[in-house]
């Protein structure tokens, strides 16, 4: 037996126990390894001296129980095999950073789950990031055999949690032991119209580790498995979850040494007697090859006719009116197919009043009539810094990458007089989502441009 399988019986030999009086030779035992052996090894596979790791995990258990239960700080520490309140409170503080009653109503979570010794995977980033992102970290999920189970909904909002909520009953239902314990993933299907109506798919996922019987409606079906950069985030509202995504995303990912991976997106709900209190987001990730390069690029004037909002909801009001003019035939007009799609907002200033986002089509048809619905300006011509890149939501992380490069660049800075914005290629055939390439430009002006720009205004 390797030293790898002995600590991950160790590991969870803690986890079925944890809540019992737990001493280091039964946990020897069962690894089939000394106590000596147990110090070195486990803390050479998971970073966490065995004592330490068994405090943790209690102290995660009892957070989950301050959060979500009313349960009595005194009950807890009993369960959590101290004789006292005052130990309890000390030690709960130390690891957490907060007393149990000042945590009970925290906005933050403490969270610290059981290891999975075939996940670790350590990729090393460089410190600014890991500083950036301490909650993201890379693990590879290995092939598995799941259960799934497809819940179909004429309602997109809140179909996840509804997915769930039926599968755990489905799991109590079917009499499946230690039912709190399964693994339960899932990912969003996309599903035909039926009789005109829309139809939203949620796949959930049940991690067959010990051989959980279920009913029929499940379907048994092997999980590829794959690279994945994993992040903790709080179940309070839809919204929540999508920024957790978007923070993945857009930021993460842009400034990592990954790209997006061909497996399967999927969430992991964290319950607490069947509601969902937390969920892990888990991105597929690849090495990246290469990666992609900045440069300097001369641009035609181009032609932009474009959907704006204004405001905090500025996205969705640019996004909706585009989506509606499209569906309305595009007026008939054919020039929506002659230019590409862009995208563009107001860099790194979303919470200002004067906060804008707009969606829309760049031609270079110096002809063009305005379209009924569009608006119509001139994106100008000139010098951009240009990075071709994967389509990373909001693209944040690339555009404080080329931020970043013109404040380092002697020779050029921002232009102020025309804006920035994001260019996007998709051929037919390919996947959208994974595959599609845009060109985020960025304007830019040489230093003795714009040195001869201010002599001749003050002329």
């Amino acid at each position: 037996m390797s030293y790898t399988e002995s600590v991950q019986r160790a590991i969870d030999y803690i986890e079925e126990h944890l809540d019992e009086e737990l001493d280091l030779s039964s946990i020897a035992e069962e690894a089939y390894i000394s106590i000596a052996q147990l110090y070195r090894v486990f803390y050479a596979l998971t970073g966490h001296p065995v004592k330490d790791y068994i405090r943790k995990r209690r102290m995660s258990v009892a957070a989950n129980h301050l959060r979500n239960s009313k349960r009595t700080v005194e009950e807890l520490a009993w369960d959590s095999g101290f004789e006292s309140y005052h130990s309890f409170a000390k030690v709960f503080k130390k690891i957490v950073g907060l007393t149990p009653a000042a945590y009970r109503n925290a906005e933050i979570f403490f969270s610290f789950e059981s290891i999975r010794l075939c996940e670790q995977i350590a990729y090393k980033e460089d410190k600014e990031q890991t500083e950036l992102f301490p909650d993201v970290k890379v693990i590879r999920y290995m092939p598995a055999k799941m259960y799934a189970y497809l819940h179909i909904s004429q309602n997109e909002e809140g179909m996840e949690n509804e997915a769930f909520r039926i599968v755990f009953e489905k799991l109590i239902a079917s009499k499946v032991e230690r039912y709190s314990e399964v693994r339960i993933f899932g990912y969003n299907v996309d599903l035909p119209e039926e009789n005109g109506r829309p139809r939203f798919g949620y796949r959930v996922l049940i991690a067959n580790e010990k051989e959980c019987m279920v009913d029929g409606e499940f379907i048994e079906e092997p999980f590829v498995g794959g690279l994945y950069a994993v992040r903790k985030v709080a179940a309070l509202s839809p919204k929540t979850v999508q920024d957790g995504w978007e923070r993945l995303l857009s930021e993460w990912l842009p400034k990592s040494t990954f790209e997006i991976g061909t497996h399967q997106y999927i969430e992991e709900f964290i319950a607490y007697n069947g509601k969902v209190t937390r969920m892990n987001l888990y991105l597929p990730v690849q090495r990246k090859l290469h990666n992609e390069p900045i440069e300097i690029v001369e641009r035609l004037e181009s032609i932009a006719l474009f959907c704006r909002g204004y405001g905090a909801e500025a996205q969705i009001v640019a996004e909706q009116r585009l989506i509606d003019w499209y569906k309305r035939g595009a007026d008939g007009n054919s020039r929506a197919s002659k230019g590409k799609y862009y995208m563009s907002f107001h860099y790194g200033n979303k919470d200002s009043e004067e906060y804008w986002w707009e969606n829309g089509i760049l031609t270079v048809e110096p002809e063009a009539l305005a379209m009924k619905g569009l608006e119509e300006k001139r994106i100008g011509a000139g010098s951009y810094a240009c990075c071709v890149t994967k389509t990373y939501g909001l693209l944040t992380g690339v555009l404080d990458k080329i931020h970043r490069w013109i404040a380092t660049n002697s020779k050029f800075r921002l232009d102020e007089e025309r804006q920035w914005f994001a260019e996007y290629h998709a051929f037919e055939g390919m996947n959208v989502e994974r595959d599609s390439i845009v060109k985020v430009y960025i304007p830019i002006i040489s230093e003795e441009s714009a040195w001869n720009e201010k002599l001749r205004k003050e002329s």
